[in-house]
C-alpha cells in the first residue's frame, strides 16, 4: 500500500511547527473524532534480576481515527490477560509504576503511564498492569501508525526499574489520518531520487528530494530551507541545496538535495517564506547496518536480525549464505521497514551458513553480517580461577646449648671445636624475594670477666635442601672465616629472582662447623658467648 504524502501545517512569525508532546493523563478524553481501537496478541519478556518472565497478553491501542495537524489527542494502551510474574520478594500495594513506549511513525516515540495502583503482590505472584495513558500532538498531515513497544515497571521502594521487551515484530495497532490545519499551506515529498514512488519519508546524502505543495504566496520568494531536529530546533541549511519556487496559482514545486554532511536520523525539513514557515518530517538515512543476536550457535539456534537505515516503507528478505556466497536454507523471512528505516526479523540460520544478508525488495540494496555457526551445538569457554595464598618465612633450631671441646692452657694456642645445633629454614611465601641467614657473636667471657674476643671464633657454613623436600632455586653457603660482634656474616643465602614469573623458596637445612682459637695464655674458667642468627 502506498502511504499518503505528508503535509505540514504552516505557522506565522517564523515559529516552527509544534513537535511531538507527551504528557501523562489520568483519564481518556478523545478530541476531534470518535475513538478507534486496534488489538493484537503480544508477548513480553520481563527481566527480574537474572531471571526472565514471559507473558502473553492482548494489547489494545485507543486513539482518534482522525486529527488535524497540530492537534493534541489522547492515547490509551490496555493490556488484557496475564501480567508478568513477580520475583522472589513480595511487593506492597501501590508500589509498581508502569509505563510503556509507543512508536509513532515519522515522529519520536511517546510514553504512556499510570500511577502506582497495584494490590499487594506475593512472591512469584502476577503483577497486574493498569490502562496506560498519554497525549500525542500530531504535527504532520498524512497517516500516523501507532505501535506498542517496551514496557517498564518502576519499583521506587526497591530502587528497581524492570524492562519488558516485546518479542518478535511489533504490530501496528492503530492508524490515524492527520489532515492539514485549517487555512494553512501544504507541502509534501512527491519523490526521492532512486527510490520507489512509495518511499517519501527517508533520503540519503546525495539524494534529490522533489517537493510539491499548495497555498503558498506567489508574490513572496522562498527563503531559507533548513534541516531541524524533530522539535524544530537546531535548524541549519548548510547541508541542503534548495531549488524551490511558487507559481502564480500558489503551488510550490522544486527540489532539495541532501548534502553529504547531513547527520543521519529523523529531521524536520523547514521551508521559510517571508515571515511564515512550514515544515515536514524527513528522515536522513545513514549506512545500512545489520546486527545479528546472538552472533553464532549450533544447529537450530534462533537469531534476531535487526536492520538500521534501510529504505522506509520497503520490505526486506533475510537469507543465509555459505562460505562461497551461495544461498542456504531456501527463502528466509521477510519484514517491513518502519518509517525510521528499522526492521526486525527472526530466523534459524542453515547449517554451513557464514553470513546473514538482508535485501530490500525495491532496488535490491543489501547489508550483511557474519554468522559463526558450529556443527556441534556450539562451544562454551569457562574461566577458572584459584587463589594461592602465600605462607611464611621461618627459622627453627634444635634445642640445647652448643658445647665446644675443652682446652688446657699449656703456653700454646689451642683449638676448641664444635658445631651449631641443627637449623631449618622454610620459605613458603611464594615470592621472588629470596632470603639470607646471617650471624654475629659476642665476646666469650668467664665469671671473673676475662675475655676471649669474638673474632677468634670462625665457622664453616653448611647448607642443603632438606631431605625429601623441594626447592625452587639454589641455596648458597656463606664463606668460611671469623665472626664479628658487629658485622654479620652470611651462613646461607637464596638469591632473589629477577624473573617476575618465577618463584624462590623451599625447605632447607643449615649448620656450621665452629672453631674457637684460644690464646696461648688465657685465664682459666668456663667461657660463654651468644651467637645470634637472623633470617630475612
Amino acid at each position: 500500500m502506498r502511504p499518503r504524502p505528508t503535509r505540514p501545517a504552516r505557522t506565522r512569525g517564523g515559529a516552527a511547527l509544534a513537535a511531538l508532546v507527551v504528557a501523562a493523563s489520568g483519564s481518556l478524553v478523545l478530541a476531534g473524532s470518535p475513538a478507534h481501537a486496534g488489538s493484537a496478541s503480544v508477548t513480553y519478556d520481563c527481566v527480574f534480576s537474572s531471571s526472565h518472565s514471559l507473558f502473553t497478553t492482548t494489547a489494545t491501542l485507543t486513539a482518534p481515527a482522525t486529527a488535524a495537524a497540530g492537534e493534541t489527542v489522547d492515547v490509551k494502551l490496555s493490556l488484557a490477560g496475564k501480567g508478568p510474574a513477580n520475583g522472589p520478594v513480595a511487593l506492597p500495594a501501590a508500589s509498581v509504576v508502569p509505563s510503556a513506549k509507543v512508536l509513532v511513525s515519522g515522529q519520536a516515540p511517546i510514553t504512556l503511564s499510570a500511577p502506582a495502583s497495584n494490590p499487594p503482590v506475593p512472591a512469584k505472584g502476577e503483577i497486574p498492569i493498569p490502562d496506560l495513558t498519554g497525549k500525542l500532538t500530531v504535527a504532520q498531515p498524512g497517516t500516523v501508525t501507532l505501535t506498542p513497544d517496551q514496557l517498564t515497571l518502576d519499583i521506587p521502594s526497591y530502587g528497581l526499574s524492570l524492562g519488558c521487551t516485546l518479542q518478535g515484530t511489533a504490530p501496528g495497532l492503530h492508524t490515524m489520518t492527520v489532515t492539514p490545519a485549517a487555512g494553512g499551506t501544504a507541502a509534501a515529498v512527491t519523490g526521492i531520487s532512486g527510490r520507489p514512488a512509495s518511499d517519501t519519508t527517508g533520503a540519503r546524502p546525495g539524494d534529490v528530494v522533489t517537493l510539491a505543495g499548495t497555498g503558498w504566496d506567489p508574490a513572496v520568494p522562498i527563503g531559507a530551507t533548513e534541516l531541524c531536529s524533530l522539535a524544530g530546533t537546531g535548524c541549519s541549511g548548510a547541508d541542503l541545496t534548495s531549488d524551490l519556487r511558487v507559481g502564480a496559482d500558489g503551488r510550490l514545486t522544486g527540489t532539495v538535495t541532501i548534502g553529504t554532511g547531513a547527520a543521519p536520523g529523523p529531521h524536520r525539513l523547514k521551508i521559510t517564506q517571508g515571515p511564515a514557515s512550514s515544515s515536514l518530517v524527513l528522515g536522513v538515512l545513514g549506512t545500512r547496518t545489520l546486527q545479528v543476536t546472538p552472533g553464532g550457535g549450533g544447529p537450530g539456534t534462533s537469531a534476531t536480525v535487526s536492520g538500521v537505515s534501510f529504505d522506509p516503507g520497503d520490505e526486506v528478505s533475510v537469507t543465509t549464505l555459505d562460505k562461497d556466497g551461495r544461498p542456504l536454507g531456501g527463502a528466509g523471512p521477510t519484514a517491513p521497514v518502519d518509517a525510521r528505516g528499522n526492521f526486525t526479523a527472526t530466523l534459524v540460520p542453515a547449517v554451513g551458513a557464514v553470513r546473514i544478508v538482508a535485501k530490500e525488495k525495491d532496488g535490491g540494496d543489501t547489508a550483511d553480517a557474519p554468522w559463526s555457526g558450529s556443527a556441534d551445538g556450539g562451544a562454551s569457554d569457562q574461566t577458572l580461577k584459584v587463589v594461592v595464598s602465600g605462607g611464611a618465612l621461618t627459622l627453627s633450631a634444635q634445642p640445647g646449648e652448643v658445647v665446644l671441646s675443652p682446652v688446657t692452657v699449656d703456653g700454646t694456642a689451642g683449638a676448641s671445636t664444635g658445631g651449631l645445633r641443627a637449623l631449618e629454614v622454610k620459605d613458603f611465601r611464594g615470592t621472588t624475594e629470596g632470603w639470607s641467614l646471617v650471624g654475629t657473636v659476642t665476646d666469650f667471657r668467664n665469671a671473673a670477666g676475662a675475655v676471649i674476643p669474638a673474632s677468634r671464633l670462625s665457622w664453616t657454613p653448611q647448607c642443603a635442601v632438606h631431605p625429601g623436600s623441594a626447592a625452587a632455586s639454589v641455596v648458597v653457603p656463606g664463606s668460611a672465616g671469623p665472626l664479628s660482634s658487629t658485622t654479620a656474616a652470611a651462613l646461607c643465602t637464596q638469591a632473589a629472582s629477577a624473573d617476575p614469573a618465577s618463584v624462590t623458596g623451599g625447605h632447607f637445612d643449615a649448620g656450621a662447623a665452629l672453631n674457637l682459637h684460644v690464646p696461648e695464655i688465657v685465664q682459666s674458667g668456663e667461657y660463654a658467648a651468644v651467637l645470634r642468627l637472623t633470617l630475612s
